[in-house]
């Protein structure tokens, strides 16, 4: 019985390292160790003319790199920036101002172009700026549609997606902002 175990722990591990040496030695076939010819002539002579004569040629490789672009909206802020006292004062102050009123033929304020899409960034940036010129910060967050889904009650988010709120420290609380609706919900302690 040990016998019969053995061997066909034995066949398995041959199996195994058969396997392993056919995907090295496949590895090390399919990779382009080769020189590849940079110029084919195709002539086709009928009484010494050329008929046809195709030449290819190398085309150089292009990389592509991201271009970083900084942009600074400057936002005068009528006092010096603080963050809320406690969930009160946020809750009053989103209250007062109400749902941001955002048209759906929305204007950029810089360029004078119209977004012909106004999505969750928009709203999050937005309230971002109003709270930046009433003296307060808060944040800009981007976060996943699990975590969103698990915090927030008034709406959902597609399965996958990534979606843009605010956040606020009161005290030693961080709290996240859904700026459609200002629903408010506790995410952690910093302490």
């Amino acid at each position: 019985m040990a016998n019969g175990r053995f061997t066909k722990a034995l066949g398995v591990l041959f199996i195994l390292a058969t396997f392993t040496l056919v995907f090295c030695a496949g590895g090390y076939l399919g990779q382009a160790t080769f020189e590849p010819k940079v110029i084919i002539d195709h002539e086709i002579h009928t009484i010494h003319k050329v008929i046809e004569r195709v030449e290819y040629k190398p085309v150089e490789r292009v990389e592509y790199k991201p271009i970083e672009k900084v942009v600074v909206k400057r936002i005068e802020t009528p006092k010096p920036l603080r963050h809320f006292q406690n969930l009160d004062e946020l809750e009053g102050w989103l209250g007062n101002i109400g749902v941001l009123d955002i048209r759906f033929d929305v204007v950029d304020e810089e360029t004078g172009q119209r977004i012909k899409k106004f999505d969750c960034e928009d709203y999050a940036i937005r309230l971002q700026e109003k709270a930046l010129r009433d003296g307060y910060i808060i944040s800009f967050e981007v976060i996943r549609s699990a975590e969103y889904n698990a915090l927030f009650k008034q709406k959902r988010v597609p399965s996958g997606a990534i979606h843009a709120i605010n956040s606020v420290i009161l005290g030693n609380e961080v709290y996240y902002i859904e700026p459609q609706t200002h629903e408010i919900v506790l995410v952690a302690y910093l302490d």
